[in-house]
């Protein structure tokens, strides 16, 4: 089996994992806001989502780097 880049898939877990928290952020924005800003096309729970699969997206990545860096 080919080795991945362990140094690679943990810069794509932080990339993934910072942008499911900045879409968290701007889901609890868009909550308290209501319906002012974009909440008309956007629903707070669409971003709300996104974010949770991006987040479990780094986890998947840092396990990654952990496996082909042979740390299992």
């Amino acid at each position: 089996m080919q080795q991945m880049n362990p140094e690679k898939l943990t810069k794509w877990s932080l990339i993934s994992g910072f942008t499911g928290l900045i879409l968290y952020v701007v889901a609890l924005v868009l909550l308290l806001m209501g319906s002012i800003l974009i909440a008309d096309r956007l629903d707070h729970k669409d971003l709300y989502y996104a974010g949770t699969g991006l987040i479990l997206t780094a986890i998947w990545f840092k396990l990654g780097a952990i496996y082909h860096k042979g740390g299992m």
